[in-house]
């Protein structure tokens, strides 16, 4: 049985829940054969709960983290669960600096947190906290049309 325990308004943002007594965050992402959305599982710990419910910021850097590990995934293979698993005590559990260190490291959807209001220029200067402070749980997919428009305009 499942049991949502945490989502928010954004029903593409991932969620937990509980699986078979496990906590579980759960996104859709991708498109299987068919072109319906695919869906992802891994575990988290408690610790980890905490932060997704608690901090949207580091919710939207672990979504925009996972993304990449679901492409990778393409239309039938499984998510690569270590690699996903291994995102999250850096991400949720680290400090801001060292957050923003290891993403210089990772493969990461930038237009996922433009799209949730991130500011672009704190963004291409790794400052990812400060540039999500006015991030929301709404997607406005204008802001990401406008990010292209301008990398475009920039090459």
């Amino acid at each position: 049985m499942t049991e949502v325990l945490f989502s928010r308004e954004n029903g593409w943002i991932p969620r937990v829940i509980r699986e078979n007594g496990e906590l579980v965050l759960e996104l859709g992402a991708g498109a299987d054969a068919n072109h319906d959305p695919r869906r992802f599982t891994l575990p988290i710990s408690e610790a980890h709960f905490a932060v997704i419910r608690g901090d949207l910021v580091r919710h939207l850097l672990l979504w925009s983290a996972i993304l990449p590990l679901c492409s990778a995934a393409g239309i039938r293979r499984p998510l690569d669960e270590r690699a996903a698993v291994a995102l999250l005590d850096p991400i949720l559990l680290g400090a801001p600096a060292e957050v923003e260190l290891f993403f210089q490291d990772i493969r990461w959807d930038v237009r996922r947190l433009v799209a949730q209001g991130a500011d672009v220029e704190l963004l291409g200067r790794g400052r990812l906290f400060a540039a999500l402070g006015s991030a929301t749980e709404r997607s406005d997919w204008s802001l990401v049309q406008r990010y292209d428009a301008n990398r475009g305009r920039a090459r």
